[in-house]
């Protein structure tokens, strides 16, 4: 009819394969965190992503399987991102800083890597890589605490432990407080530093 605009059904963007299967992983990790794993399935992926359900299992054959691949995609992202950082520090206090930070990034509100590990299914797809990086961290912290302040292993052991313990324990204090993130982690980290002196000083 004359005068009458003609509405038009909004056309999809073709994107490459890989850019499309990125594209599903961005959209499913932001359903998560803004709904929870409960609401999140294929078919509310489709919606969010604006694409259809076909299309969606194109790319994913179940939702066990997507969430398997983005589990993964956001812990090799969360150990890159670390490795970065570990790249810039010039000394064992920046060392500590840098795995302090990812503590208070990784229990964060927002952040989907605690949420995916907090299903036991999930975890167990990257359990051996886990395992596998804590052991590294481990070595390198418990390396870098007995050069610095001339410890036994056993006793770099022993304060890396204690150490690790505060860490987490104050990012998941951090979570309440997270306008404040930048104040807590110093303070952090010189609860850590002065625990540290006061052993060394001991002996």
């Amino acid at each position: 009819m004359p005068g009458v605009p003609t509405q038009t059904k909004p056309t999809r963007t073709r994107l490459p394969p890989e850019a499309r299967r990125s594209q599903l992983l961005d959209a499913a990790r932001t359903l998560i965190v803004e709904r929870g794993m409960q609401a999140f399935t294929m078919e509310a992926l489709a919606r969010a992503a604006e694409v259809s359900n076909p299309l969606v299992y194109k790319y994913f054959a179940s939702r066990a399987d997507l969430l398997g691949e983005l589990v993964d995609r956001e812990y090799r992202r969360y150990r890159d991102q670390m490795r970065v950082d570990l790249e810039r520090a010039d000394n064992f206090e920046d060392i500590v800083r840098v795995f302090v930070a990812a503590n208070f990034d990784h229990h964060a509100r927002g952040n989907i890597l605690p949420v995916l590990l907090s299903q036991p299914e999930l975890a167990a797809t990257i359990h051996e890589q886990e395992k596998r990086g804590n052991r590294q961290v481990a070595k390198f912290l418990v390396g870098g605490m007995a050069d610095t302040y001339r410890l036994t292993r056993s006793e770099a052991e022993y304060l890396v432990s204690v150490a690790s313990g505060t860490s987490i324990g104050a990012a998941n204090f951090g979570r309440g407080v997270a306008s404040r993130r930048a104040e807590t982690i110093e303070s952090t980290l010189r609860f850590i530093f002065a625990g540290i002196k006061n052993y060394v000083d001991s002996d």
